[in-house]
């Protein structure tokens, strides 16, 4: 009795011999018709390159960054702008064919956390179909967090929002977020992820906490906002009133500035010069008590729609566009009046000390071997994760309190923030992070100012004069050629300064 073997190759036989392969020919699986969902999404692959802003005429070394991007209208690619800084090469990677095109950006809000790039063919995404926004997301709903591997299948990711209110970007700006309790059991370290609600966008990941399984979501209202602004080739970004504002949970301030019982509001602590709060006549003082016809209670939250009580923060910045009218109403001095404020866009790049400074490098001054800079948040991150405490806290004041402190003309924070050792720079070594004041008797209110200032020297010497000890140091103009040249021999460096406009 033949076995199970021979009766299997029995049947085998036959079909070989008559000149056909035994095994059926199975199509492969066509994912476009599987999931209509990997015709919206593409692979993006960025390389960049980072400044060292302790050493701003060097560049860190070349990394690369993958994320999904969602296929907008335009056709436009959504993604997050923290994969893009300091691009150098943008390729877009199709999920079902593998093909690639290069692509450049359109539009960047570092601020934000958005980002735009189109392909360079304007071809390249004819066969895609954009997808539709969802801005409807309230706590409760389940959103979708979609993954994908590197053959194209998607890797869906589901979880409740457990939290909706406004979270630190990684600029340190507060936006509206989606807060997921989610467990994202497969990763491939993407910069950007889409998050979906019943197959349309409602945001795109921001971060993600695996020991409390937590996911932070960059809100649609966020995105619509940015598509909208960007939509006319005119980006203003999210705009401010120019006013910094405290709460009126103290009794004793509700006192001092006699507000009835049944008023709340934010009592205004700065108004910033030239912006719109100071145009429109409001003071120091004042309190804000409605704004658009939505009132405030005394912590200065707001009863918004669809997410309930969330701070006013987000309905000036993210509700409003640059140029829009504003409808206050105030409390001054027993009075209520109402007022009507412009609310305008002020690049944050141009803040006294930027936030971020991305796609193009540092300025800096080498004079004589000192290294001048001006003060950035990306310059005080260089000493850590724990910069605010390893920074020295003259600087990081600076940086907290810029439009509290009376920085009289200065437009940036100009410092001495080290020293290259040269054989004529010997008992200057240790010195870095000190503020300039003034070079040669003139006020430094800008990086830009200090080759102006070189013009006129002080009885033949250089005089640079700090906020700190030592107060003053000399530099000797006859000896700058010398020391320029040591510098290029022994350092290398391309040039000794960079003061080109951003």
């Amino acid at each position: 009795m033949p076995n199970r073997r021979t009766i299997l190759l029995c049947l085998w036989l036959p079909l070989f011999l008559l000149g056909g392969c035994a095994t059926p020919s199975i199509p492969k699986p066509n994912r476009a018709t599987q999931d209509p969902l990997i015709q919206s999404l593409i692979r993006v692959n960025v390389t960049g390159q980072d400044y060292n802003f302790h050493q701003p005429w060097q560049q860190d070394s070349p990394s690369s960054h993958t994320g999904i991007g969602v296929v907008m209208e335009g056709p436009h690619i959504l993604l997050t702008s923290q994969m893009m800084a300091n691009h150098r090469y943008v390729e877009l990677e199709k999920l079902v064919t593998g093909e690639k095109g290069r692509a450049e950006v359109e539009v960047i809000d570092y601020e934000a956390n958005l980002a735009l790039v189109k392909p360079l063919d304007p071809d390249f995404l004819k066969d895609m179909h954009p997808l539709d926004f969802s801005l409807d997301a309230v706590e409760g709903d389940l959103l979708t967090v979609l993954q994908v591997k590197r053959n194209g299948n998607i890797v869906p990711s589901e979880g409740p929002i457990t939290a909706i209110e406004l979270l630190r970007y990684p600029s340190g700006s507060a936006f509206l977020a989606y807060r997921l309790n989610s467990s994202l059991q497969f990763r491939l370290n993407n910069f950007t992820l889409p998050v979906l609600k019943s197959g349309r966008l409602s945001g795109l990941l921001m971060g993600y906490d695996s020991k409390g399984q937590s996911v932070d979501i960059i809100a649609a209202p966020i995105i619509e906002h940015f598509l909208k602004e960007a939509s006319d080739g005119d980006y203003q970004g999210f705009p401010n009133l120019g006013l910094k504002v405290v709460s009126m949970d103290d009794p004793q301030l509700r006192r001092y500035v006699g507000i009835p019982e049944d008023l709340d509001g934010l009592y205004i602590q700065e108004i910033q010069k030239g912006l719109g709060a100071e145009k429109a006549g409001i003071r120091e003082g004042d309190i804000i008590i409605e704004i658009a016809g939505f009132t405030l209670d005394r912590r200065g939250d707001y009863e918004h729609p669809l997410y309930g009580k969330v701070s006013v923060s987000y309905l000036t910045r993210c509700e409003f566009y640059a140029g829009d009218r504003v409808r206050l109403k105030i409390f001054r001095e027993g009075e209520i009046l109402e007022k009507e404020i412009i609310p305008e866009y002020i690049p944050p790049e141009d803040d006294p000390v930027p936030p971020f400074l991305a796609d193009s490098p540092p300025h800096y001054f080498i004079l004589g071997g000192l290294v001048l800079q001006e003060l950035s948040l990306p310059y005080l991150r260089e000493y850590g994760s724990d910069w605010s405490v390893k920074a020295p806290i003259s600087l990081v004041h600076y940086q907290r309190n810029q439009y509290a402190l009376d920085l009289g003309e200065r437009e940036k924070i100009v410092l001495l923030s080290g020293v290259l050792q040269t054989s004529r720079s010997m008992g200057y070594e240790s010195l870095r992070d000190l503020v300039i004041t003034r070079i040669n008797n003139q006020p430094v209110r800008r990086l830009g100012d200090v080759p102006e200032a070189l013009k006129s020297p002080i009885n033949g010497f250089h005089k640079i004069e700090f906020e700190d000890s030592p107060r003053t140091i000399y530099v000797d103009p006859e000896e700058l050629g010398g020391i320029n040249q040591e510098i290029r021999q022994r350092y290398g460096l391309p040039a000794l300064h960079n003061l080109d406009a951003r």
